[in-house]
């Protein structure tokens, strides 16, 4: 499950920030071009994993910390966050077709859109980053 978190996390993250990987390497347009159309869907599934390896993280934390240093906990922790961040914008639309009718769940999703997506293509970097840097520890 652990490579599943990372191949997600750095796949969310380059969706996210789609503009500056393009920018940066020109040859990723094609491959970011068959991939932006899915973009709500990866962020739906993306949040949904991000939140069961976060409640799982946290009821499992006991045990965690006492075989693991604090500072892989926080690594973990904050990626799982980020997941969920950004899992959450990307599928702002689905949620917002889903709970269409529920103007106080829509009200909801409005505030907290209008507060991380100023964030999205920092966050989208942090995220590869962060995928980056759990690879590194998953295969040390």
């Amino acid at each position: 499950m652990t490579f599943v978190f990372i191949l997600t996390l750095i796949i969310l993250g380059v969706v996210a920030a789609s503009g500056f990987v393009e920018n940066k390497i020109p040859q990723s347009k094609t491959g970011l071009d068959f991939i932006k159309p899915h973009a709500s869907w990866i962020g739906l599934v993306s949040m949904v994993l991000g939140l069961y390896f976060l409640l799982k993280f946290i009821f499992n934390l006991g045990t965690i910390l006492k075989y693991v240093p604090i500072a892989l906990v926080v690594i973990k922790l904050v990626s799982y966050l980020i997941m969920v961040v950004l899992g959450f914008l990307l599928a702002q639309e689905l949620l917002r077709q889903v709970l269409g009718k529920n103007e106080s769940a829509t009200e909801s999703i409005d505030k907290m859109v209008g507060k991380f997506t100023p964030l999205k293509e920092k966050l989208g970097l942090a995220a590869i980053g962060a995928g980056l840097l759990n690879l590194l520890l998953a295969i040390t």
